[in-house]
C-alpha cells in the first residue's frame, strides 16, 4: 500500500476563516506521542509543525521539548502562530495554544524573543492576550514598561495577576503608584502578585499585606517579597514560620543570613538546630 507523502512547511494548509472551531480550554492534557510522529527524525519534526493539523500539532511540541531542539523549531513555532493569524477571537486554537507554550516552555533567548515579538504585536487579538501573558510569566520576560502598565488595569483577573508578576523585569520599573492600584484589587491572585512584586522592589506599603499572606498561605515568592522589606518584625514573623514550615525553612534561613541583620543572623543560628 503506498502511502501518502507528508505536508512539507512550503505548502501548509491555509485555515479557512469561515470554518468552525472550538478553542482550546485550560491546560491541553499530555497525551503520549502518536507513532507516526515518534518515529520521525529531529528536522522532520521540525519541518511538520507549521502545517500541524490540531489532531498531531501536541505530540509535535511534546517531542520538540523532550529531544532538546527547541532552538531549531522557533522559527517553525513562530510559522504555526502566523498560520492561524485572525483565528481566536473567542479564545485560542489547540494550534495558538500549542505554539505560545511550547516558546515559553524552550526558554532560550531565541524562543523568547519570538514570544515577545507575538506578544508586541499591535494585531495581536484581545481574547489572546491572557494566553500570551501567562506564557510570558513562565518564560520571564522583560516587556515594555509601558504595555505592562495598561495591563494592571485590565478588566481580566488573570491578565492583571500576570501585568504584576512581568512588572518585575521592566526597564524602567512601572512606577510605584501603578502598583499601588493592585493592592486594593478585588480579586485575591492579583492582590498577591501584586505584593510580592511590591515587596521585591522594596516597597514597604506591602509589608501589612505580605505578612497576612505569611500568616495565612506561605509560599516561597511570599519570603521572597518580605526579605525585600526585611526589618525587626518581619525577622521575627519570618522566624515563626521557619519553626512552624519546615519546607520554606531553608529558604528562610538563606534569606536571614543575606539580610545581614544582627538579629536575623542570631535567630539562624536557633532555626540551624532544628535541622
Amino acid at each position: 500500500m503506498s502511502r501518502k507523502t507528508p505536508r512539507t512547511p512550503q505548502e501548509p494548509r491555509q485555515p479557512d476563516l469561515f470554518e468552525e472551531r472550538i478553542p482550546a480550554q485550560g491546560s491541553i492534557e499530555c497525551h503520549p506521542p502518536v507513532p507516526e510522529v515518534e518515529g520521525l527524525d529531529d528536522q522532520e519534526i521540525v519541518a511538520r509543525i507549521p502545517s500541524a493539523n490540531v489532531a498531531q500539532v501536541q505530540a509535535l511540541c511534546d517531542q520538540v521539548l523532550e529531544r532538546g531542539i527547541g532552538d531549531d523549531a522557533v522559527p517553525a513555532l513562530e510559522a504555526l502562530w502566523k498560520r492561524f493569524f485572525g483565528f481566536g477571537i473567542n479564545g485560542p486554537l489547540r494550534e495558538q495554544r500549542c505554539a505560545l507554550n511550547a516558546l515559553a516552555k524552550v526558554g532560550t533567548p531565541l524562543s523568547r524573543q519570538a514570544l515577545a515579538r507575538i506578544i508586541d504585536a499591535p494585531d495581536l487579538i484581545d481574547a489572546l492576550l491572557p494566553l500570551a501573558l501567562e506564557c510570558a510569566t513562565e518564560a520571564n520576560l522583560a516587556l515594555s514598561g509601558q504595555s505592562v502598565t495598561c495591563w494592571l488595569g485590565d478588566s481580566r483577573p488573570a491578565v492583571r495577576e500576570c501585568a504584576f508578576v512581568l512588572a518585575r523585569n521592566c526597564a524602567p520599573p512601572v512606577p510605584k503608584h501603578e502598583l499601588e492600584i493592585g493592592l486594593l484589587d478585588p480579586d485575591g491572585s492579583v492582590r498577591r502578585a501584586c505584593l510580592t512584586t511590591m515587596g521585591q522592589f522594596g516597597h514597604e506599603r506591602a509589608k501589612p499585606g505580605l505578612l497576612e499572606e505569611l500568616k495565612k498561605n506561605p509560599t516561597s515568592e511570599v519570603v521572597t517579597a518580605l526579605a525585600g522589606i526585611v526589618d525587626d518584625d518581619i525577622i521575627t514573623r519570618l522566624g515563626r514560620c521557619a519553626m512552624k514550615r519546615g519546607r520554606l525553612r531553608e529558604q528562610i534561613i538563606e534569606e536571614l543570613e543575606c539580610s545581614g541583620e544582627p538579629k536575623a543572623l542570631k535567630l539562624v543560628e536557633r532555626l540551624k538546630g532544628l535541622k
